[in-house]
């Protein structure tokens, strides 16, 4: 599921920390100062408790790829990938779609 306007946020700034994901264990639903929410990979956040500090630039943008589209992975977390396709876009997607 995309959404409208996923969190994006530096390192170091602070987010709320929510609920678990139960289809994908390691992600936690956060929220920025600015209102965007999103999935977060655990490893990123400083804590679980409900604040904490990002520790790593992040973006929860999902990209939308087509079969047999090339991409490049960047890097993998808890069952998805983010993934750069050849026109240079980055973003997340389910694993079990590349």
């Amino acid at each position: 599921m995309q959404y409208a306007s996923p969190i994006v946020v530096q390192a170091g700034e602070n987010l709320t920390v929510g609920r678990a994901d139960d289809d994908f264990p390691g992600w936690r639903w956060c929220t920025a100062a600015d209102g965007r929410q999103g999935w977060v990979p655990l490893e990123f956040l400083s804590s679980e408790e409900p604040q904490a500090t990002i520790l790593n630039d992040y973006s929860a943008r999902e990209l939308q790829v087509i079969p047999g589209e090339e991409v490049t992975v960047e890097d993998a977390r808890h069952g998805w990938l983010l993934v750069r396709n050849m026109s240079g876009d980055c973003g997340w997607i389910p694993a079990d779609r590349l």
